[in-house]
């Protein structure tokens, strides 16, 4: 299978400093993976320490050695908690089980990556970096995992926009603030004079640029569902070709990409 990395920023409500976070479909290349069996089941595992969980069947929880070694149980409760949260939000279920591996980071880092293919999500974080942050990188990949899940494998070449779009919106609260919403949240971006184009890349432009696009990505999500409701959306996914605005609106909507941002530039306005 081929793959497909795309590169998103830690959330914004921690000062606007952002890390890499990744998401990909394919082989994990991590070397810290291991193996041991419980039971009759066999579990993904690091440095054969896991976090224990009410429903193996549904999310496998395993952690580094010393990583966050004294809040086991409430990184635990935490990721099915952020689970839980995030497919409600996202409408819809993980369809198999899912290995949830929080990956100690040598440069104390945070990142996140998501296999959705082979059912693996992976957070590298340190001790260092508070457990909230790392449960907030794990909440923006389990939707790609249910993305994955629900419109198969359309979904790796989905429209950049709404792929990271619909999995930051679906984070909600992880990613938020405080804030409302992310129609909120973009209008505070846009009244610092922070604003692009929707259909803008962000590669090379640095991790400010890509932060504020991710906003406003499930900001322009949150105004499709408002406004056309999620069957549209639905339909509009699995039209992409990967490169942001490149799904088929007109198709969709009777709209071009052009109409429909101007539309939700006045439904920002009207947030004021």
């Amino acid at each position: 299978m081929s793959q497909r990395s795309l590169s998103i920023p830690q959330i914004a409500l921690i000062a606007l400093v952002a890390s890499v976070v990744l998401f990909i479909a394919g082989q994990p290349q991590s070397p810290m993976l291991s193996r041991w069996t419980q039971g009759s089941q066999t579990v993904p595992t690091i440095g054969a320490v896991a976090v224990p969980v009410a429903d193996p069947s549904l999310l496998i929880i395993v952690a580094s050695d010393s990583l966050y070694a004294a809040e086991r149980a409430q990184l635990d409760e935490e990721s099915r908690r952020a689970c839980e949260y995030v497919a409600a939000r996202f409408g819809g279920s993980l369809a198999a089980p899912l290995t949830v591996a929080f990956v100690q980071d040598a440069g104390c880092s945070l990142s996140g990556i998501a296999f959705t293919d082979i059912r693996k999500v992976q957070v590298h974080t340190c001790n260092s970096i508070n457990r909230d942050r790392a449960i907030a990188i794990l909440a923006h990949e389990y939707t790609h995992q249910l993305q994955q899940d629900r419109y198969g494998l359309r979904h790796l070449s989905a429209d950049l926009m709404l792929s990271e779009g619909l999995a930051t919106w679906a984070a909600g609260k992880y990613w938020l603030g405080g804030r409302p919403d992310f129609r909120s949240y973009v209008q505070m971006q846009r009244a610092n004079g922070i604003f692009y184009p929707l259909a803008t890349p962000y590669a090379g432009r640095g991790v400010a640029v890509m932060n504020a696009l991710y906003y406003q990505w499930a900001s322009f999500v949150e105004f499709l569902i408002d406004q056309y409701g999620r069957e549209r959306l639905d339909a509009l996914y699995v039209t992409g070709s990967s490169a942001p605005g490149s799904a088929d609106y007109q198709a969709i909507y009777g709209k071009d990409l052009i109409t429909l941002e101007q539309e939700w530039i006045v439904w920002l306005d009207e947030a004021r």
